[in-house]
């Protein structure tokens, strides 16, 4: 990919960013192959499409403190 299309690649909102790179992975690269595609880590790839797999988390800290605050 050139230097051009990887600036446009990292100028995509996250969610688009989320979609190529799937797309990219469903249409049979590695993490690996991707990342020199796009100008990204494969780590970084990796953690994206984990990032979003992956489950929400809960922030109890945040509700406590609020709780704490109104009382």
């Amino acid at each position: 990919m050139s230097r051009f299309a990887q600036l446009q690649f990292q100028r995509l909102p996250p969610e688009a960013q989320r979609a190529a790179l799937w797309r990219l992975a469903w249409s049979g690269q590695s993490p690996e192959q991707i990342a020199e595609r796009i100008g990204w880590s494969a780590e970084q790839v990796r953690s994206a499409m984990h990032d979003e797999i992956s489950p929400p988390r809960p922030v109890w800290g945040s509700r406590a403190a609020r709780m704490a605050a109104n009382a």
